[in-house]
Parts: structure tokens; C-alpha cells; sequence
């Protein structure tokens, strides 16, 4: 039974996890191909850079992309280093995490749980994950522009915890 709105999207396919080199090659091809800003049907413009990668798979924290990108490109073979967390959940929900930032079904600001300015929700047709969640910030130190800090997706005992603050969109 949807719970945000009348007719769920369906989820997209999950990606396939064969090599870090692979999931980069992927993470490119979602979010950086043009000009890497997705423009929000609530408004915000979201700017993907190289580094979010690490943010939005799961792969690893701490690492910088200027060290870490000629050993991503040239691991073709598995993932070396780098394991997705959970099992990679949030690298194979990429696609879901694009839908959700571009058409979120709901927008909250000022989440006490999130590190985040906002959380973007949307709701899918799914038995296990029926929700993706979005963490979006903005960066005042560098012109205020807005970019991602992570997504993954969401079980139905779990989104309430989302949904709090004040809802910005629709």
C-alpha cells in the first residue's frame, strides 16, 4: 500500500557489481555525463563531482579522488580495496538514487537525524525497499552551490524517521 503518493514508480533494475573500475564507469555514466547537474523538480540545481562517488557507493571514507582514480580505473577485476559497504546496497541502487534527486516525491529541510540540509524522498513500487533516500547539502563556503552527500534505499519501518522537519516540496 503507497504511502506518499497514489502510484509508485517502479524501481529501477539494481546495477550489477563486477569491478570498482565498472561501478566508476557506471557512477559516470548516471551522474556526470553532460553537464553533471541535475536540475530538481523542487527547484534545486545538484552539482555531481568525481569525489561523490566514494559518498554515493559506499565504497570507502576518507579516500580523495585525485589519489584514488587511476587504481579505480585499472582494477577491472573485483573491487581490490574498495568493498561496497552493506553488501552494496547503495552502489546497486545508483539509478534509484538519480530518480530520487531529480523527482523526489517529497523534500524536507532541517531533518535532526540527516548531516544534510535536506532529505529527498521518493517512493517506489517495491515489496522490500519501497523508498529511496537522498542526502543533499549545501556548500555556503563554495558559492552556495547544493551537492549530494550520500542515498540508499529504505525500508517502510524506517522512512519515518526521514520524513521530519519541515517538508519544503511539493
Amino acid at each position: 500500500m503507497p504511502l506518499i503518493c497514489d502510484s509508485p514508480a517502479p524501481r529501477p533494475a539494481q546495477l550489477e557489481l563486477i569491478s570498482i573500475s565498472d561501478l566508476f564507469a557506471q557512477f559516470e555514466r548516471i551522474f556526470l555525463d553532460g553537464n553533471a547537474a541535475i536540475h530538481s523538480r523542487c527547484g534545486h540545481v545538484i552539482l555531481f563531482f568525481d569525489h561523490h562517488f566514494f559518498h554515493m557507493t559506499d565504497v570507502g571514507s576518507g579516500l580523495f579522488m585525485y589519489d584514488e582514480k587511476e587504481t579505480i580505473r585499472s582494477t577491472t577485476s573485483g573491487f581490490g580495496k574498495y568493498v561496497p559497504a552493506q553488501n552494496g546496497s547503495r552502489a546497486k541502487h545508483l539509478v534509484s538514487a538519480r530518480m530520487t534527486i531529480q523527482e523526489p516525491d517529497e523534500v524536507w529541510e532541517g531533518n535532526p537525524k540527516s548531516r544534510g540540509r535536506w532529505v529527498y524522498v521518493k517512493e517506489f513500487e517495491d515489496s522490500y525497499y519501497p523508498f529511496s533516500v537522498a542526502i543533499i547539502t549545501d556548500r555556503p563556503d563554495q558559492g552556495g552551490i547544493i551537492v549530494p552527500k550520500t542515498s540508499f534505499p529504505c525500508k517502510r519501518g524506517d522512512i519515518k524517521k526521514w520524513r521530519k522537519g519541515v517538508k519544503i516540496y511539493p
